[in-house]
């Protein structure tokens, strides 16, 4: 008999803990490879990007698998986020992808981006700098041979007296300019070629809420992040041998924009929208969800994201 007890007392325990169990449920939290309980809430801000999860920033009303991916961010769960720029992906890429080779994937395409900046600079550079190259040599052997047929446009030296002075000065000071701004364009054509790819490191990131009238409410929350920035020098070609008293411009030498830091640090702020409008888009066989505008993977089509409230910790409040 205490056999036949004890056997029906632990039945009744598991049965007990079965229903506990189904009265839970279980899914997975967006971007999160954890199980954890389910909930109808909607996941706020904080919580959302708080967890290690990746997110896709995008320019559309609507996720689409040809829609366009600007930026995958990478969020580590201490605050910080790292931000990938993309070429050329879309929502399609990214089917049937883990977190995992969603990153592998935000690496391959932010190096893409960065060689197809640098060849695009160091082309545009060399076409420039072979026409101020091609300027400078004609108009010096027009100074030498006295003709000027740039300035004149076919008019006869003999016939211009004093005023020849004046066209002599002009080409001395225009080839001093040139020389000047070919000076700069090859430094920047150096730095350009010496620049190398840098992998994106993680950055602090913040949110902040704006009351409404009250101050009581949320109105709106957006998310500021860091990001690389690519600054490769281009010279602005303004003048052609047609522009011989704009190079001039009355001033020696002219001005030219010098080189920059060609990797720089920049922000970028993405609002977050209402949570009205937090929905979720199939792309083939992965479910997206989030705010318009940025994206993460998530497993249950009913899950929606919200704004925090104005007691949240670690956010900012108007």
């Amino acid at each position: 008999m205490k056999q036949k007890a004890k056997s029906a007392a632990a039945l009744a325990a598991a049965c007990l803990l079965a229903v506990s169990l189904a009265g839970c449920g279980v899914i997975r939290r967006p971007g999160s490879t954890q199980d954890a309980p389910a909930t109808t809430e909607p996941t706020a801000a904080s919580d959302a990007f708080g967890q290690e999860s990746v997110w896709m920033v995008y320019d559309d009303d609507q996720i689409g698998k040809d829609v366009a991916v600007e930026r995958i961010l990478a969020f580590d769960g201490n605050g910080n986020v790292t931000a990938y720029q993309c070429d050329g992906a879309t929502f399609a890429d990214l089917n049937g992808l883990s977190d995992e080779e969603i990153i592998d994937f935000a690496k391959q395409q932010d190096k893409a981006v960065f060689n197809a900046a640098k060849q695009s600079a160091i082309d545009r550079t060399s076409e420039t700098l072979q026409g101020w190259r091609d300027a400078y040599s004609t108009l010096d052997e027009e100074r030498s041979a006295g003709t000027y047929d740039t300035l004149l446009e076919g008019a006869s030296p003999e016939d211009l007296g004093d005023d020849l002075v004046y066209i002599a000065s002009t080409y001395d000071t225009a080839l001093s300019n040139l020389q000047g701004m070919i000076a700069t364009a090859e430094e920047g054509q150096e730095a350009n070629e010496a620049t190398g790819y840098q992998e994106p490191q993680p950055k602090p990131y913040t949110l902040k809420v704006t009351t409404d009238s009250s101050g009581n409410s949320a109105a709106s929350e957006e998310l500021t992040f860091g990001y690389r920035f690519l600054n490769f020098y281009v010279p602005t070609d303004e003048f052609g041998l047609d522009d011989l008293d704009i190079m001039n411009l009355g001033q020696e030498p002219y001005e030219t924009a010098g080189v920059e830091q060609i990797l720089t640090d920049s922000e970028e702020t993405v609002e977050l929208s209402s949570p009205i409008y937090s929905t979720t888009s199939i792309v083939y066989d992965t479910t997206f969800g989030g705010y318009q505008g940025l994206a993460t993977v998530v497993e249950d089509v009913t899950t929606e994201f919200t704004w925090d409230t104005v007691d949240t910790e670690g956010i900012e409040v108007d």
